[in-house]
């Protein structure tokens, strides 16, 4: 069956032709051998018909009386030798057939045997008259040649009636095989042929899930087959194009995105100075186009990431990435390739200098994709840019506030330090010119009030040229805290201890100022007044306000230490009120007094909406 399923057409019909032609070709073969085979037989019967005249002649001869001229008829031999001449004929003989069962061959013999054993002995005494027997006994034998020759006729039309019948059978077979062969070539061939163009019609217009069956003849088989692994190699191939297409889009559409975030950070930190506003819009815009989870960003002052705080976070999380004031646990990674930790921190720095860092955490099995990795870093460079700039801004506006301050102390130098000068010296002139004795009281208190006054004036001449003279150098508040923690511990009998946490929060630059000059004054009040062992200075970020504290533990501050001739404590409470900021005069317990200010910074920094 299966050969007939998957047959090729042309192995098919070519075998289907054989099969049609061959009983045709053994038609043909048959009637050739019915030809070969019934030669003769019309001269046997011939022969035969021939005989039943030669034997009534053969009676008429005997019977009749001698001729009267001899040889005007033939003998009564002469007609016997013909008889059995054609008895014997080869005609007759070759057709006899070698089955001696067969109703020809019995049919000769009998006749044979009848002449030989019967007849032949009637005519042997040609001389003896007749008695009446010989004509039934040659009528008996004419019967015989009748049988012979009846045997001859049916043999013969049985020949031809099996021929007719294998005739017949031949022409079923042909038309059977034509029929089958019609049949299978319409199963096979003509059904596939249909549903192959079928299918190609749909491909035509798009559906390449389409496919052919596979069960026709053996090349249509094939070229189905080919035709379904087409289809199938075509649609993987428009799909592999559109899995293309798609990437590519889809880079596009990130490359598209990523350029618009760089574009929008870019304008963002350039046309404002940077503060928590503006970096919560960059992390905003960030989140917009990488799904994070969390995501800071964390100023430092220094270069060591642990002493950062935290400036920015992507809103709406309600967790928080690391803690505000202490970025350290959010720094681990930052020495590790952001491509193989979940928790992937960004330097945010310029020119090699690092300005704080851009912790990151992904969502559960989450993965940072290269150009994830890209933005964030060229993110983090811009980030890192725009504090480098505020940075450099910062210091040049606290460079033009020390060039006009040092301008103001020359100026007062060479001013009012010299007109003070000159009285003190005027002052010590009417002292000499007038003794003392020669004094009256009231004299002697005018002239003590004079000089108390240019005293306290000249003091406070001495700290304003100081507090103008006072220099930063660029690395800012924290390096002139350590110089002066550090002068103050050398000059002291007592030790100064620094603990600043300010960390990267910027100040402005009179700000600065402010919080050194109120620092030095307290660590000079406790080096004349306290008598202290120990003197802490400690700067803190706390609630969106700068802490400074200066604590001693000494013999304490006087109740009601605003008394006249305090100058410093006056000129620290001006400094604290041109800071917008309080400023407290605490006991310290055991001992010892505090000295605290709190003040909201100018800066940008001021506001963090959102903490």
């Amino acid at each position: 069956m299966n050969y007939f399923r998957q047959a090729s057409i042309v192995r098919f019909i070519t075998q289907a032709l054989l099969l049609m032609l061959l009983p045709a070709f053994l038609a043909l073969i048959l009637s050739w051998g019915m030809v070969v085979n019934t030669t003769g037989e019309g001269v046997a019967i011939n022969v035969a018909g021939s005989l039943r005249k030669q034997t009534y002649l053969i009676v008429a001869t005997h019977l009749s009386p001698p001729p009267p001229v001899p040889g005007s008829r033939p003998m009564l031999h002469q007609v016997i030798d013909e008889f059995e001449q054609r008895l014997y004929s080869p005609a007759l003989l070759k057709n006899l057939p070698q089955d001696m069962n067969d109703p020809v061959r019995v049919a000769y013999n009998r006749m044979e045997m009848s002449w030989r054993t019967e007849m032949k002995d009637l005519f042997a005494p040609i001389n003896t008259a007749p008695d009446g027997s010989l004509l039934p006994r040659a009528m008996q034998f004419a019967a015989l040649i009748d049988d012979y020759v009846a045997a001859i006729e049916a043999r013969h039309e049985s020949r031809l009636a099996w021929l007719g019948h294998f005739q017949w059978i031949a022409m079923v077979v042909m038309a059977l095989v034509f029929a089958l062969t019609l049949f299978w070539l319409r199963r096979r061939v003509t059904q596939p042929l249909t549903k192959m163009a079928a299918a190609a019609e749909k491909v035509k217009h798009g559906d390449l899930q389409v496919r052919t069956p596979e069960d026709g003849a053996g090349e249509i088989t094939q070229l189905g087959q080919a035709f379904n692994h087409m289809v199938a190699e075509l649609a993987l191939g428009i799909e592999a194009l559109e899995a293309r297409v798609a990437e590519k889009t889809l880079a596009l559409t990130q490359n598209q995105r990523s350029l618009e975030l760089l574009y929008r950070t870019k304008q963002r930190l350039s046309d404002q100075e940077p503060n928590q506003v503006t970096f919560d819009q960059v992390l905003a815009d960030v989140g917009a186009v990488i799904e994070l989870e969390h995501a800071a960003i964390c100023i430092t002052e220094t270069e060591q990431a642990p002493l950062a705080f935290r400036l920015a976070v992507m809103p709406n999380k309600l967790s928080e990435p690391c803690a505000r004031t202490d970025c350290a646990n959010c720094a681990d990674a930052a020495e590790l390739s952001p491509l193989t930790t979940d928790a992937p921190v960004f330097k945010l720095s310029d020119g090699g200098r690092v300005y704080g860092i851009m912790p990151i955490q992904l969502k559960t099995q989450q993965a940072l994709l290269e150009w994830q990795q890209q933005l964030l870093e060229a993110i983090a460079r811009q980030i890192g840019t725009a504090l480098a700039n505020a940075k450099r801004k910062q210091e040049q506006h606290r460079l033009a506030l020390h060039d006009e301050r040092s301008v103001i102390a020359r100026e007062l130098h060479d001013s009012l330090a010299q007109s003070l000068s000159y009285l003190k010296i005027q002052v010590v002139r009417l002292q000499n010119q007038f003794p003392e004795d020669q004094r009256s009281d009231t004299a002697n208190a005018a002239l003590h009030e004079l000089r108390e006054g240019l005293n306290g004036a000249y003091r406070q001449l001495r700290e304003l040229l100081n507090t103008f003279r006072l220099q930063m150098n660029e690395r800012g508040l924290a390096a002139a805290l350590e110089q002066t923690v550090q002068e103050f511990s050398e000059r002291a009998e007592h030790q100064v201890i620094l603990d600043n946490r300010l960390m990267g929060v910027e100040l402005a630059a009179h700000e600065e100022i402010h919080i050194l000059q109120i620092v030095r004054e307290a660590l000079v009040n406790i080096e004349r007044h306290a008598a202290a062992q120990h003197a802490w200075v400690s700067l803190a970020w706390e609630d969106e306000r700068v802490q400074v504290k200066i604590a001693d533990d000494g013999r304490g501050i006087d109740d009601n230490p605003h008394k006249k001739q305090h100058y410093g404590l006056g000129i620290m409470h001006d400094r604290a009120r041109s800071l917008s900021g309080e400023l407290q005069f605490l006991h310290r317990q055991p001992n010892g007094t505090v000295i605290q200010l709190s003040f909201i910074p100018a800066t940008p920094f001021s506001t963090s909406p959102s903490n």
